[in-house]
């Protein structure tokens, strides 16, 4: 092999190292703060009671916690769980100055139900007192929440399968201030709540 052929591959792994760099880079830009804040959508739920609520006025007044699920999931969906189920009990014990709400939103709005985000709560071993709920947005809702939530082109959601294992904080003013990592921990999540409940 010449050296111009060395010289082309090698140009060639390295662009398509930047390529990836520059990938990798765009996602962490969607991390941590959100500047400036970005106000939840207007957008119409069902809760796990059956009961309607309009996202916006729901989340104003307490710092929310919202992840992305569907109950029939059996990979990432209960480990989201148990982690809200930890960041319950560790917020239960050490209260903020101001509420702070856990949302579970599936992705799932042809397949799940109120009743059946109820049952997925009981699962999770949410706590009496109505600060960790479930909803469900319309079909049309789905995509609308997740640009909202992700800031950019969201991932494809013919399939629940494919959804955002990350948490997403707002402030008592209804406006997304934090995302988290790919499954973030306990310790964080408690950070971030109890910082924006201060």
């Amino acid at each position: 092999m010449n050296r111009r052929n060395c010289l082309k591959i090698v140009g060639t792994a390295a662009l398509g190292n930047t390529f990836a760099l520059d990938a990798v880079q765009a996602a962490q830009a969607h991390l941590g703060p959100v500047k400036p804040p970005v106000p939840a959508p207007d957008l119409p739920l069902l809760d796990h009671r059956g009961q309607p609520q309009q996202l916006r006025q729901w989340l104003t007044g307490q710092v929310t916690l919202v992840q992305t699920v569907f109950t029939a999931c059996s990979s990432v969906c209960p480990v989201q769980g148990a982690l809200f189920a930890q960041v319950q009990q560790r917020l239960g014990a050490k209260p903020t100055r101001k509420p702070v709400l856990l949302l579970s939103v599936s992705v799932d709005t042809l397949g799940d139900t109120p009743a059946a985000l109820a049952a997925w709560l009981g699962r999770m071993k949410a706590q009496p007192g109505g600060r960790w709920a479930a909803a469900l947005p319309r079909p049309e809702g789905v995509d609308v929440l997740l640009r909202a939530l992700d800031g950019a082109q969201p991932l494809p959601t013919a399939s629940p399968d494919v959804h955002s294992d990350r948490v997403y904080v707002f402030d008592d003013q209804a406006q997304l201030r934090w995302r988290s990592g790919s499954l973030p921990s306990v310790n964080e999540l408690v950070a971030a709540a109890q910082h924006f409940a201060a």
